[in-house]
């Protein structure tokens, strides 16, 4: 029996040497970025707001398009008109209006309407077809001020694009930071059930050398039964700490994008103190923070806004060259066919409605104040996550140093109980405690391990250095 008990000194070396390790962290963080649907979004989203500013750099180009219109109208048009007649100067041999004098004034004559009279009408009657006129032409617009507009949309495209890098940049932080803790408590629990186990057999080594020795009368039926206890509630713990790992390792594959029961083993332990020093931050900087940019972000969108809700209500102008082309008319006896170039300059000045555009900058001019106090808001309590998050990391530090100095003292409680034990001057029921405090100091110095390594990461993601 007590040849058994140097075995607990085995213990921590068999906790580091078990399994194959074949999955490091920046393994399980490749492959969380690979399977994220969060950040596929985010790419999209990227790619979405790339195409929009691309778009949004054409309105200072002038635009080319064509147009095209038929018409048929089944019957045929008919008038008559009446046309006022010339005759020849015979001074100047020109053709001069052929009016009506008063014959002894020879004053012009004038109708009920005022019109001239003359002395002579032309009868025109005229016929008029369009089954199947048309017209077709070109036209190319340059927009030459357009108030601001353009160039508040192509800043608003600007920072849309900009917001959607912040995003990725966000999601990606999230990203890691979810797969970082799922990983370390994977590997926690790894080594819990290592430790669990490993003081199973411990115990069950035990009870049988404890039973034989009982069955030879060697001690009271009572300590066997002492042992038999312990041994059932270490296989509690073991079963405890099984069930643990598989919840953790669905999640971690969840996570990685592998089939929840595909078998894990992972290349990090929480016994081993790299990266433990982490410096703090004295002073903390908030543009360091994906959410802080965006934030900031919003408010220029916002400020952009105002600028296109301002040039909604300032005048445009504007030039249009064009080409159309008209044929397919029928006058009587000809056919109307022409084409002609024309070149229009326009302008336009909005005078009155009724303090729409002053109401709508001053909404506008309100989100963005919104928008600034959001910034101001949030950047308060980011200063206080970022505080938080250092000083849950001193905690986490004094924590693996108190468990630590609580496993050096139970290793030595545990030696002291072993050689009194041997000697016979120490009961089995102490050298039980021993070891079962053991086993807890041995529990709680992985647990604040693995307790440190995650809220490293929780600083590193509150600071915005978590890469």
């Amino acid at each position: 029996m007590r040849n058994a008990l140097p075995t607990l000194l085995l213990l921590a070396s068999a906790l580091t040497a078990q399994g194959q390790h074949t999955l490091s962290l920046q393994e399980c963080r490749s492959r969380a970025l690979e399977h994220s649907q969060g950040m596929k979004i985010a790419s999209l989203q990227e790619e979405k707001a790339r195409a929009e500013r691309e778009a949004a750099k054409t309105h200072y180009l002038p635009s080319l398009s064509a147009s095209a219109t038929g018409i048929y109208l089944r019957d045929h048009i008919e008038m008559e008109m009446y046309l006022p007649t010339a005759v020849v100067d015979p001074e100047t041999g020109r053709m001069i209006p052929n009016l009506m004098t008063h014959p002894v004034t020879g004053g012009i004559l004038t109708g009920p309407d005022g019109n001239p009279l003359f002395n002579l009408y032309a009868w025109l009657p005229l016929e008029v077809s369009l089954q199947g006129a048309y017209m077709a032409g070109v036209s190319l617009e340059q927009p030459l001020y357009a108030g601001g507009r353009i160039a508040a949309g192509n800043a608003m495209a600007r920072i849309g694009m900009d917001m959607a890098a912040e995003n990725k940049s966000l999601r990606r932080s999230e990203t890691i930071y979810e797969t970082d803790q799922a990983y370390w408590r994977y590997v926690n629990v790894q080594e819990q059930l290592l430790l669990a186990e490993t003081y199973e057999r411990l115990l069950q080594e035990l009870e049988e050398q404890v039973r034989q020795a009982h069955e030879t009368g060697y001690v009271h039926r009572t300590e066997w039964l002492r042992v038999k206890v312990r041994l059932n509630e270490a296989g509690l713990q073991r079963q405890q700490a099984l069930n643990g790992r598989e919840l953790a390792r669905m999640d971690l594959c969840r996570l990685i994008g592998l089939p929840a029961g595909t078998p894990l083993e992972t290349s990090d332990s929480t016994l081993r103190q790299a990266g433990t020093l982490l410096p703090l931050q004295v002073s903390p900087d908030l543009s360091n923070r994906p959410e802080y940019r965006l934030l900031g972000k919003q408010v220029e969108l916002a400020g952009e806004q105002r600028r296109l809700v301002r040039a909604a209500f300032l005048p445009t102008a504007g030039l249009r060259l064009g080409y159309h082309y008209v044929g397919g008319i029928d006058l009587g006896p000809t056919a109307y066919d022409e084409g002609n170039a024309s070149l229009i300059a326009s302008v336009s000045i909005p005078l009155f409605h009724w303090g729409e555009g002053r109401k709508k900058q001053h909404a506008a001019r309100q989100d963005m104040e919104i928008r600034q106090a959001e910034l101001e808001r949030h950047a308060g309590l980011m200063a206080l996550e970022m505080a938080r998050a250092g000083h849950l990391l001193l905690e986490a530090r004094k924590r693996v140093q108190l468990a630590e100095e609580s496993m050096e003292l139970a290793g030595e409680n545990l030696r002291m109980h072993r050689d009194r034990y041997e000697l016979d001057m120490d009961l089995l029921s102490d050298l039980l405690e021993a070891q079962v405090h053991w086993q807890q100091a041995r529990s709680a110095l992985i647990g604040a391990m693995a307790g440190l390594r995650m809220q490293e990461t929780a600083y590193r993601k509150a600071h915005g250095i978590l890469e």
